[in-house]
């Protein structure tokens, strides 16, 4: 009895010094003792002491995530929600904290990663950048919406064309063929004619 007890407190101890570390919750600490091999009635008594001494608070856990997310990374308002989910929290609680945010915090955010693009990609497309940026601003967790429209405001000064054509002259010596070859790599119509005259 003395040896089972003692797994009891173990599992209690070691999910102790688990979220002492950082915040977790129930999930998080089910799949840390459970790789302890602790059973399934060591875990709950763990996870029972640790909410009576309101140690696992959904709400308070919900409240430092998206604060240190907003604070300390790029990730958009779609990732850090998707997260919390993944994590079995509340979609309501969620929206309701995120819902807090001024939409002036996204869109900071959102121009500081153009930005850095921005100086990355100068040997790209008008076009090839555009396209380059939403895939990425979606992969970071913007919406559609808002995707659209800071990059429809965005200028981008490409300097890659005059390049681009420089090393078309000297693959192809057909003139449709630079042509298709300049399209392929993003620049519209009338961005090439002015330039080939």
């Amino acid at each position: 009895e003395v040896i089972i007890e003692n797994k009891y407190y173990e599992a209690y101890d070691l999910a102790l010094s688990y979220i002492e570390v950082k915040m977790r919750n129930r999930k998080e600490i089910i799949k840390y003792l459970s790789k302890k091999e602790f059973n399934d009635n060591e875990i709950n008594y763990a996870l029972d002491k640790l909410q009576d001494l309101n140690l696992l608070n959904d709400k308070a856990y919900i409240v430092a995530y998206i604060n240190d997310k907003v604070n300390l990374s790029l990730d958009g308002p779609l990732k850090i929600k998707k997260c919390l989910v993944e994590l079995d929290f509340n979609e309501f609680d969620i929206d309701e904290y995120l819902n807090t945010f001024d939409d002036d915090v996204w869109k900071s955010k959102i121009i500081k990663i153009i930005d850095k693009k921005k100086s990355m990609m100068r040997n790209k497309s008008y076009f090839m950048f555009i396209n380059k940026m939403k895939n990425d601003l979606y992969n970071m967790g913007y919406s559609g919406d808002m995707v659209d429209e800071y990059l429809s405001n965005i200028e981008y000064n490409s300097n890659s064309i005059d390049k681009d054509i420089e090393k078309s002259k000297r693959k192809y010596n057909d003139k449709n063929k630079i042509i298709n070859f300049l399209l392929r790599k993003g620049y519209s119509y009338d961005e090439i004619k002015s330039k080939l005259h």
